[in-house]
């Protein structure tokens, strides 16, 4: 018995082995045909943000030369840009009597500074748009690298998307070859877009009060020349409409004043916004600058009026970075015009550079506007006989009269005001000799005082004939003395203070404010 149940089971045991082969020889033809049909199907494009395109070729039958190489990732991106002559293939040389070389194509990654609410219209066009040399696709990515939008329908060879921005930031475009047989001879493609504001609705509600001046339309109309690529990542931010949103606390580097749009007359300006509330104590300053750079800073509130500007922080010292503080009492857009002020050759243009940051501090540490009562080297103008002043001192990094506040309130009630005397003299040294002389006096030249802990204007006049002003205000503490047109401010103490701005030629103001 036992050796029937041993023969049994070898019988079995050979069954199955009969049962494998047989079921093996029978599949062969399957998967012979599965490993075929891949070279019959077009090949599917992984969605990872940073898979190129494998395994699509180019069948070249004539040379081609790649005019803009080196831009095949994300961080190699050029700037996005109305072009001609671009290609997915690497330089090649096709020999005498070879009629074709088979060449790997590669992805071309581009980028732009995308504004919330435009309307953006890219399209990537074949040279050869009727039988098509190339049968193009084309991807659309966020500032995180994240795909928003895809053309790869290959009923045309041309690819184009229209797409709407959400946010303010760097948005990614990617050009690639789909792999579909026959369509693949090299050459070159071209390169077509548009960023354009939205056109207002009208308001059906409410008349509007003006017709507004149109626009300057922002962004190349031709071919950027050489320099082009240098300009830095936040361009074109040349107006309020474009200006670029910062974050407080974060230093922004590769800032420069590459001219965007070449055919204007106009020198590069740059725009920046940051969100504001009551209470705020901001500092925004230029720093890092490159040799020969000399910046010029302003802020404007949410309303886009100038509240305040500085040219050098320390002129005498070699310093011409710009700084401003100003203690914020609204809620909303807070704006920043960083320029130069003057004009450059296209050749020098690309040698600027700069860094620029805003930071948020207590009143405890805040650094007042321009440290100096008046221009070194210029004596402080004696008071006149009907008030009697005393000269401002030069203060120290840390004021004291700067008072820490809890929350970011308005005076509280019961504060003993303070009348201080505030004088000002501004005159034009016509002869050089660095004091003001008859004749010599700026009228028309506004004067602003401000309470320094909650921010209201106090008082505001022009100069007379003479080139003076003077105010007595009435405030808890310290106020800061502004003249915005000479991007000036100082801080008067409580005891009361004098100022005197000597104006030269050179210091005269250009295109900021």
């Amino acid at each position: 018995m036992k050796q029937v149940k041993i023969v049994g089971i070898l019988v079995a045991g050979l069954f199955v082995i009969v049962a494998m082969l047989l079921l093996a020889a029978t599949s062969q033809p399957a998967r012979a045909a599965s490993h075929a049909a891949p070279m019959a199907q077009t090949i599917v494009r992984y969605e990872s943000v940073l898979a190129p395109t494998a395994g699509v070729t180019c069948t070249l039958s004539t040379t081609t030369t790649e005019f803009q190489p080196g831009n095949q990732s994300f961080a190699s991106a050029f700037l996005l840009s109305n072009a001609s002559f671009l290609s997915l293939v690497p330089t090649t040389y096709v020999a005498p009597g070879d009629p074709s070389v088979d060449v790997a194509t590669q992805d071309d990654y581009y980028f732009m500074n995308a504004n919330d609410g435009n309307i953006v219209n890219v399209s990537a066009i074949p040279e050869n748009s009727a039988s098509g040399n190339y049968n193009l696709g084309l991807d659309v990515y966020d500032q995180a690298q994240r795909l928003l939008q895809s053309d790869t329908d290959t009923s045309d060879f041309s690819a184009a998307i229209t797409i709407v921005p959400t946010y303010t930031g760097q948005m990614y475009f990617r050009v690639y070859q789909l792999n579909t047989a026959g369509r693949c001879t090299g050459g070159y493609y071209s390169l077509h877009f548009t960023n354009q504001t939205p056109t207002p609705t009208p308001s059906l509600t409410s008349t509007p009060t003006r017709t507004p001046t149109p626009t300057k339309t922002i962004g190349p109309t031709v071919t950027p020349y050489a320099g082009a690529p240098s300009i830095d990542a936040f361009e074109p931010n040349n107006d309020f409409d474009h200006a670029t949103t910062l974050g407080l606390g974060v230093k922004y580097d590769n800032l420069n004043f590459v001219q965007w749009d070449v055919t204007s007359d106009e020198w590069d300006n740059d725009f920046y916004k940051l969100r504001v509330k009551p209470g705020m104590l901001i500092t925004c300053h230029t720093l890092n600058l490159a040799p020969g750079t000399d910046t010029n800073l302003i802020l404007y509130d949410d309303s886009r009026n100038g509240i305040n500007g500085n040219d050098d922080i320390n002129r005498a010292n070699g310093d011409l970075s710009s700084s401003v503080t100003y203690y914020t009492t609204y809620e909303g857009w807070l704006y920043a015009l960083v320029g130069e002020g003057f004009s450059r050759p296209l050749s020098e243009q690309q040698a600027t550079k700069y860094s620029f940051e805003c930071l948020i501090g207590s009143q405890s540490t805040a650094t007042p506007t321009i440290e100096p009562t008046s221009l070194p080297g210029v004596p402080t103008r004696t008071p006149t006989p009907t008030i009697t002043l005393t000269p401002s001192p030069t203060l120290s990094p840390t004021p004291p009269f700067i008072v820490v506040l809890p929350l970011p309130t308005v005076t509280p009630p019961g504060l003993p005001l303070t009348n201080i005397p505030v004088s000002l003299q501004v005159y034009y040294d016509a002869n050089g000799n660095n004091k003001p002389d008859p004749g010599e006096g700026v009228v028309g030249v506004s004067a602003r005082v401000f309470d320094l802990v909650t921010g209201r204007l106090l008082a505001q006049q022009l100069t007379d004939e003479t080139g003076r002003v003077s105010f007595t205000v009435s405030a808890p503490g310290a106020v800061q003395l502004t003249v915005p047109y000479l991007n000036f401010s100082t801080i008067i103490l409580p005891s009361g203070g004098a100022a005197v701005i000597r104006v030269s030629g050179r210091e005269l103001p250009q295109s900021i404010p």
